[in-house]
């Protein structure tokens, strides 16, 4: 097995998975249950599979800290149950790529409560290298369901999501790459179960080819994938809200050297950025969670407690990591 550069290796990770690794779940129904949204997503097996035979089963590890919140009340079938929530952070190491953290999280009362927030956790950690990061851009169209909930059909898919013209260049543009007649160029809709004029569907190919264009950084030429970076930057500034001033302007010096994400001339860093952005996201509503069910007379000594400001004026990471290492905590309400 030949071992892939570092800039290849991120390139094979962020392609799709094969259409027959590729699975549907119904995320919203209409009120009369016979229509249904539904989104793309792989088994974790999918993603141990593709790390495995890009990087062998010794070239990456994983690890997981779980902690348990107890005793919150919630509504289940019409009626409230006091139950408990199973948070997981898992961590993914790559030789020569570095580390990544994804957290996951699910309703103790569950069926398989600790398996699936394992699973939601790893898959976000392995997001952040690229792994499964398009099912992100997908947005979930409208099938018929039957009287089970289940689709009667699958949803056509657009072009991109093919491996094969992935690697020819094809690329979302986002959640507003739709299948609905207002298709970008690049994404016309073929059958989900892959069955386009591209015959096979190899999971493992040559690396990416570009269109004939590349993108320079410092005047020299950069290969692999072709991305929008004003996308990208709207992207980015579009979570300033959502994380605070303070916080957003530390990832930005932190990961792209700049004070705003135009000024950002790698897309790698301001993928990365992104990446980190929206984890960040997902912790502050995590801990949003926790704090409205806490006396508001109690909050600011909770947080005094854990020597942590208000969320809005969180200033770094190793902050929001710490406060959700130990705000979740149930010790620490």
């Amino acid at each position: 097995m030949n071992k892939l550069s570092n800039e290849d290796l991120l390139i094979e990770l962020q392609a799709p998975f094969p259409l027959s690794q590729v699975q549907w779940r119904v995320t919203n129904t209409a009120s009369n249950r016979t229509r249904g949204q539904v989104v793309p997503y792989a088994d974790p097996r999918a993603y141990t599979d593709r790390l495995n035979s890009l990087v062998t089963p010794q070239g990456w590890t994983r690890s997981y800290e779980t902690t348990t919140m107890n005793n919150i009340t919630r509504t289940k079938r019409n009626s409230e149950v006091v139950t408990g929530k199973i948070l997981v952070i898992c961590k993914v190491t790559i030789d020569g790529l570095g580390t990544h953290s994804g957290t996951g999280e699910e309703w103790a009362d569950g069926d398989n409560a600790m398996t699936a927030a394992e699973a939601q956790a790893f898959k976000r950690a392995c997001s952040c290298f690229g792994l499964g990061r398009y099912f992100y851009d997908f947005e979930a169209p409208w099938v018929d369901l039957d009287d089970r909930g289940r689709p009667k059909k699958l949803p056509a898919v657009p072009a991109w999501i093919i491996p094969e013209n992935w690697r020819k260049g094809m690329r979302s543009s986002g959640k507003s790459a739709r299948v609905n007649g207002n298709s970008h160029p690049t994404t016309a809709a073929v059958p989900a179960n892959g069955r386009s004029k591209q015959n096979g569907s190899s999971d493992r190919a040559a690396p990416a080819r570009s269109n004939g264009k590349h993108e320079t950084v410092d005047g020299k030429p950069q290969t692999g994938i072709i991305q929008n970076g004003a996308d990208l930057d709207k992207r980015i500034a579009a979570l300033e809200d959502s994380v605070g001033g303070k916080l957003y302007r530390w990832v930005l010096r932190e990961y792209g050297r700049a004070n705003h994400p135009h000024l950002v001339r790698d897309v790698q860093q301001k993928k990365k950025i992104l990446n980190v952005l929206e984890s960040a996201t997902r912790g502050l509503r995590r801990m949003e969670a926790v704090l409205d069910r806490i006396p508001e007379g109690e909050v600011s000594a909770l947080l005094s407690k854990l020597q942590a400001p208000p969320l809005n004026e969180i200033a770094d990471m190793p902050t929001l990591v710490h406060l959700l290492n130990n705000g979740s905590h149930p010790s620490a309400a």
